[in-house]
């Protein structure tokens, strides 16, 4: 029988653009010299989430496993607190790279990313252009293209029971949820100036169990009984706060993975499904990337959380992702 847990836990920090990123690191203590894995999470991430679960069972796989908490949130420095900026966590997770590279006890010449959620197509983006990543792996990806961040404010309106399948749900319309998202962004832009001009952060809520308003939205960054389903028990964690700053919106927003992706030539794993957030942009995604070593797995028995943390799930992705690695010479 293998063994499990063959793996020491070191918290370790890295510098990130003049400030201090905090991170774990599993290594494996049955391989030397082994090969390094960055782990992202998904839209608000704590290291403590699903990069957790990731990175305990890719160090029994073999991988010396990193995960960490992103500027401005959880044991990070960076002000002010609870920026959600996918360009600032790429910079960490490039930073992360230097750490794993500077250490000396790690296989520099392979060196993985993962990523959950918005971590995955931002872990296909970093890799199209940091040439020491050799292969990356994407999960129920937020795939961040214009149509996909108007699905994520659209589930924000859709009042469904806990584990109901996504994919029949009734949603706003094209034109309600653009009109959410131009209001959106609005606000973010107002937040943004008052904090250039007084120094003041706006903050509201990351997420609340009530729908919100197809006409009039919420003030919520992630409403709805869908995603509280999984986040609402974080909000009585001590290492998750919830709010967000709601000027982040204009850096969020602004970003995409669609150009990145396109450009990607590393062998690249997508594993999505109709149950995980906006299928469509994850065929759109993979389509694009330039490279014949890549490999979609879609699998429509598991909803887009359960990616996350259910062991099963996580169990069965890992054992994926290092199957697709270890054929990466």
């Amino acid at each position: 029988m293998p063994s499990h847990g063959q793996y020491t836990t070191e918290k370790v920090s890295y510098p990130s653009h003049g400030e201090t990123v905090a991170g774990v690191l599993f290594r494996p203590t049955n391989v030397s010299n082994p090969p390094g894995i960055v782990v992202t999470g998904p839209y608000s991430f704590v290291k403590e989430q699903a990069p957790f679960q990731y990175a305990t069972r890719l160090a029994d796989e073999g991988y010396a496993a990193l995960i960490f908490d992103p500027r401005t949130v959880g044991e990070s420095t960076g002000q002010p607190r609870r920026q959600e900026n996918p360009k600032m966590k790429n910079e960490d997770i490039v930073a992360g790279l230097n750490y794993l590279v500077s250490r000396g006890d790690i296989n520099k010449s392979k060196l993985f990313l993962v990523g959950v959620c918005q971590g995955g197509p931002e872990s296909l983006d970093v890799a199209s252009y940091d040439d020491r990543v050799i292969g990356a792996a994407s999960v129920t990806g937020y795939f961040r293209d214009h149509e996909t961040d108007v699905y994520m404010i659209c589930a924000g309106c859709v009042s469904a029971e806990p584990g109901a399948d996504i994919s029949t749900m009734k949603m706003p319309t094209a034109e309600q949820g653009e009109a959410l998202y131009q209001a959106r962004l609005e606000r973010a832009r107002k937040a943004k100036e008052l904090y250039e001009h007084t120094g003041e952060v706006v903050y509201q809520p990351l997420v609340d169990p009530k729908a919100a308003d197809p006409n009039k939205g919420s003030n919520a960054g992630l409403p709805g009984p869908v995603v509280w389903q999984w986040y609402g028990p974080w909000t009585l964690r001590s290492e998750f706060e919830n709010r967000y700053a709601i000027m982040s919106d204009v850096d969020h927003f602004d970003y995409t993975t669609v150009p990145g992706v396109a450009k990607l030539t590393k062998p690249a794993l997508i594993i999505h499904g109709d149950n995980c957030m906006n299928a469509a942009a994850a065929k759109r995604h993979f389509d694009s990337i330039p490279t014949e070593k890549k490999k979609l797995i879609w699998n429509n028995e598991v909803s887009h959380f359960q990616h996350y943390d259910q062991p099963d799930c996580v169990d069965r992705n890992v054992g994926d992702i290092a199957a697709w690695f270890a054929q990466i010479k």
